[in-house]
């Protein structure tokens, strides 16, 4: 690896199955955030992401969130709504992770094969199709592409003290200002000078990139719990999905189980996975997710000075865990797209167990890994050619999602077919009755048809399981204009904004 057209390779190698499906239309959360996005449709409004004025408005979709938002302006400057250009955004930044991950590898010692190893197999983890290929879930990709970054910073504080420190905090801000999973940081700056005396700062540097590091973590941890935006699922009304105290205790190794499983055979994937919380510690899932753990963390100590490379990836997909491990109950207590920052973990730990093969068997595997890994990617991929076949796909794997069979019944409605529509939503609403979007499009649908009074009764269930939904109340509001009861309505929408129905 000390020639630049080998890093080109590794990347070109990586980059080869994504380019399928860079023309795919823009599905699930691209359709929110980006296509019906007012905000990002005012080029003036880039001003607030880039200063962070959205923080402090919770009517920005994504606001808590500046610095993805930032990328979102700049995509829609270039390529308007065209998937192909916000795609090729993230596959850069992707690709941006993978060299960054590469480079650090190399800063930190390893050898060759573990370079290209780990780079490979990080870039190609089929777990990382929603984050990479939905612009929309485009949050992690930057959130690990500034970690990596303020990695690199805090490393260049060993030889230059003050310009290593002051990277080093610009890039875990940048982080923490793209997703809370980079909160995990500075648990990494404290294990990466044990593990690499010699390429990382040791003593006094070391402990102020530590220090540093945790007032940055700690100063936007205090920021979001003051924010007028919910902290994912802390606050607001159940959505029947996220995991409530002390369910998200009892589960916590369950999910960790789960995690590795998918970090370790990424298939099937879905968009909208199925998690049974553990409702308490009597579960067997509880104990061996547990167990698990438990083996999983003595490795890592006691591999620490002998097989460091094997210690450190174990660590890293222990620490990238840790923000989505639902000790702070997330709106999904799973998603395919939590894996992507910890994939490099597995990439590095597999790397390096290959490296200690005879040297023509290890480049055979990890081709043959690298093949398979970019195949899976491809099929995955393919599912996302359309919105009918990704929710087919993910209604057929998870008979239980609402979401699923809520864009189903859009989609019906698309096609003009009122009956059918109506059916999903009410296996959107018997799977999750919390499922106010369930409500919500019912409600919608029943009024287009002119069955008002069924409308209001949908819509009245919506704001029941949603009080705060802006979008219920509107369009109850709606609902009781066209029955004439212009007071109620009025009433009904008080000071509330009027989203389009």
């Amino acid at each position: 690896m000390a020639r630049a057209w080998k890093w080109l390779a590794c990347l070109a190698v990586a980059a080869s199955p994504w380019l399928i499906g860079l023309g795919h239309p823009l599905l699930y959360d691209d359709i929110g955030m980006i296509a019906e996005n007012e905000f990002l449709a005012e080029p003036a409004n880039w001003t607030q992401a880039a200063t962070g004025r959205t923080l402090l408005d919770p009517q920005v979709v994504n606001g808590r969130r500046p610095a993805v938002l930032a990328t979102f302006f700049l995509d829609r400057a270039w390529h308007g709504l065209q998937p192909a250009g916000w795609r090729m955004t993230s596959l850069l930044l992707h690709l941006g992770c993978a060299g960054l991950w590469m480079l650090l590898l190399r800063r930190l010692g390893a050898g060759d094969f573990v370079i290209a190893g780990a780079g490979l197999l990080f870039a190609l983890h089929p777990a990382g199709v929603e984050a990479v290929h939905a612009p929309g879930f485009r949050a992690d990709v930057l959130c690990l592409l500034f970690m990596l970054a303020a990695l690199h910073g805090f490393l260049t504080a060993r030889r230059r003290m003050v310009a290593g420190m002051m990277a080093g905090a610009l890039f875990s801000a940048l982080a923490l200002l793209s997703k809370e999973t980079a909160l995990a940081l500075p648990l990494l700056l404290a294990v990466l000078p044990g593990l690499f005396p010699q390429a990382f700062p040791t003593g006094r540097r070391a402990a102020a990139a530590v220090a540093v590091c945790a007032a940055v973590s700690a100063a936007f941890f205090a920021l979001w719990a003051f924010l007028p935006t919910d902290l994912q699922a802390l606050g607001g009304s159940w959505n029947g999905e996220s995991l409530r105290f002390p369910d998200n205790l009892y589960s916590l190794p369950a999910v960790w189980g789960r995690t590795v499983r998918y970090l370790l055979a990424p298939w099937p994937l879905n968009v909208t996975p199925s998690f049974e919380p553990v409702r308490s510690m009597a579960s067997w899932r509880f104990w061996g997710g547990a167990v698990l753990a438990a083996g999983w963390g003595w490795a890592a100590w006691r591999l620490r000075r002998t097989c460091p490379w094997l210690s450190f990836g174990l660590i890293w997909a222990a620490a990238l865990f840790l923000p989505v491990s639902n000790l702070i109950p997330l709106l999904h207590p799973v998603a395919d797209r939590y894996l992507y920052p910890m994939a490099p973990g597995i990439a590095v730990a597999a790397a390096w167990g290959l490296s200690r093969w005879p040297r023509p068997a290890r480049g055979a595997v990890l081709a043959l890994l690298a093949a398979l890994c970019a195949g899976l990617v491809a099929v995955r991929i393919g599912e996302w050619e359309s919105g009918e076949r990704l929710w087919t796909r993910a209604y057929e794997r998870n008979p239980r999602s609402a979401t699923a069979a809520v864009w189903l019944g859009l989609l019906r409605e698309e096609t003009g077919d009122p009956a059918g529509a109506r059916e999903w939503y009410a296996r959107a609403a018997e799977a999750n009755p919390r499922e106010a979007a369930a409500w919500i499009n019912w409600g919608i649908l029943e009024g287009r048809q002119g069955a008002w009074p069924e409308s209001e009764r949908l819509l009245r269930r919506a704001l029941d399981v949603r009080p705060e939904s802006a979008k219920a109340r509107h369009n109850l509001a709606v609902c009781l204009e066209r029955q004439g009861r212009l007071a109620e309505a009025k009433a009904l929408r008080g000071d509330q904004g009027s989203p389009n129905p």
